[in-house]
């Protein structure tokens, strides 16, 4: 072996016994994390991944929960979104609440004629209003008392509240129609 080539072998070998000592004393080890790292804090991670915005999608509408045509209420199709705009799990409370719509107003909510509270605490609960596939909350808000007019619009307000978290609000304007073989004779859709 030449001069040369032993003294870049052993120029190598040195440089490489320096950058194993010098990761030797920064103290990582094989399962430790270094937490000079500069990754997300707890609760960074927590605010990441917790939504950040609600949106009701347009599968909301008035329909029937059973056999017959006649509405028993309103089908709510919501999806979370975390900061990044993707959809996520939420633990906390909504709350729905549905006003006649206004025409050519700055405030186009009319009288309020219905609310509902629905919670979710429990992975019980998450199971039974998550829906999978598309990523959404579903849930069936039965409404009660007077008969819900038809070919009219109605505006749906959503609110989501979280422990030590922003509340969040969203809104959706749709039209509640019939399917002929389903208008009763007085023109309005029967209270459950």
């Amino acid at each position: 072996m030449s001069a040369q080539n032993r003294r870049s072998l052993s120029l190598y070998v040195s440089f490489t016994t320096l950058l194993l000592l010098s990761a030797l004393q920064t103290g990582c080890q094989r399962g430790e994390i270094d937490d000079q790292a500069g990754g997300p804090t707890t609760d960074e991670l927590v605010g990441y991944y917790s939504p950040t915005q609600i949106r009701l999608l347009p599968f909301t509408k008035i329909r029937s929960f059973d056999d017959d045509l006649v509405p028993d209420g309103v089908a709510v199709s919501l999806r979370p979104l975390d900061g990044a705009g993707d959809p996520v799990k939420a633990y906390g409370s909504f709350l729905f609440e549905l006003y006649e719509f206004r025409q050519a107003t700055a405030d186009r909510r009319g009288r309020r004629l219905q609310a509902w509270r629905q919670t979710i605490h429990t992975l019980d609960e998450q199971r039974t209003f998550w829906e999978r596939v598309t990523s959404t909350y579903e849930f069936q808000l039965s409404w009660e008392g007077e008969p819900l007019p038809i070919d009219r619009k109605y505006i749906l307000a959503a609110s989501f509240e979280a422990p030590g978290a922003d509340r969040l609000f969203d809104d959706y304007v749709f039209e509640f129609r019939l399917p002929p073989q389903a208008v009763p004779n007085n023109a309005s859709a029967s209270a459950q």
